[in-house]
């Protein structure tokens, strides 16, 4: 049984300028039963509000507005700023919101991923917004030179999050208790083949393609990297798109396809492979807000 509800509002920044959201209610009768993504810092909010839109951007701030061309050429952390600068409890989309779109989106639903139409079926125009369009920005999970890191429950919409490439607040992901467990990795193998190991000695480098190519060399799966969108229970026949470059220092992640992704597009399209400095023309981003908090 599901314990949230749904509805679309006009949310108000604190100029008093509205985004057109989708406001997810916590109703969950005990924290226990409440969906993580309500936990910020170990605080259960009652709601969080999702953009309905790519945002665009108006004096400095993002906005999430229909039938406006959404806001790209902007990189990580001045996304970032522009949700915050809306007021208290305006954020960057997280990784955890995300999964809660991700989860919840239509069954084969068709998106802008051929220059303004569906790829399949070209009397199919104007649509938008999670699957195509442009590539959507989202914070609490990165690589460091391969290894999978992220801020857990919704930690990453704390409003002093620290998003920064120096960051101590993210974690390690790791399939073994021991002591000196090594993390896990995603990058290319000595074949150039995309693969998810805990072996450091086999990631090296970028790969990219399907999830039905990706090599996953795991004893087990940690159910955070089915949260995290890295692994899904499909894997074996998902076409959607799924990338690392290990070589990098950082890269931040990047969901749901772009205009011209064809059948790489869809929710669980991820792109690991691209630093927080990186501006591209099919590159956007949603913001949301923290509701208030539940007193029980």
């Amino acid at each position: 049984m599901s314990n949230t509800k749904e509805s679309i509002v006009l949310k108000y920044d604190d100029m008093g300028i509205p985004s057109i959201m989708l406001k997810v209610e916590n109703t969950a009768k005990t924290p226990e039963e409440a969906d993580r993504m309500f936990f910020v810092r170990g605080v259960e909010y009652d709601s969080i509000y999702l953009s309905q839109f790519v945002n665009c951007i108006r004096n400095g701030r993002a906005y999430s507005l229909p039938a406006v061309d959404p806001a790209v050429r902007i990189n990580f952390d001045e996304a970032i700023a522009t949700c915050k600068r809306k007021g208290r409890g305006w954020h960057l989309l997280t990784w955890a919101e995300w999964k809660y779109i991700r989860e919840h989106t239509i069954p084969d639903i068709h998106g802008n991923t051929s220059f303004g139409k569906y790829h399949n079926d070209e009397t199919e125009v104007g649509i938008a917004d999670v699957v195509g369009l442009v590539w959507k920005m989202i914070a609490g999970l990165r690589l460091k030179s391969g290894v999978i890191q992220y801020m857990p429950d919704n930690d990453a919409a704390a409003p002093d999050a620290d998003l920064s490439i120096s960051s101590e607040e993210f974690q390690e992901v790791h399939v073994d208790d021991l002591p000196f467990p090594d993390p896990v990795r995603i990058g290319a193998n000595e074949d150039g083949e995309l693969v998810i190991t805990t072996d450091k000695e086999k990631v090296d480098g970028w790969a990219g393609g399907m999830r039905s190519e990706t090599y996953v060399n795991l004893t087990e799966v940690p159910q955070i990297l089915k949260d995290l969108g890295i692994i899904t229970d499909d894997m074996k026949e998902n076409s959607e798109w799924l990338s690392a470059d290990a070589d990098l220092e950082e890269t931040i992640p990047f969901v749901g396809g772009s205009c011209n992704d064809t059948s790489d597009a869809g929710p669980s399209a991820l792109d690991l492979d691209s630093g927080r400095s990186i501006v591209w023309t099919n590159l956007g981003f949603f913001s949301a807000c923290l509701g208030e908090p539940v007193r029980r």
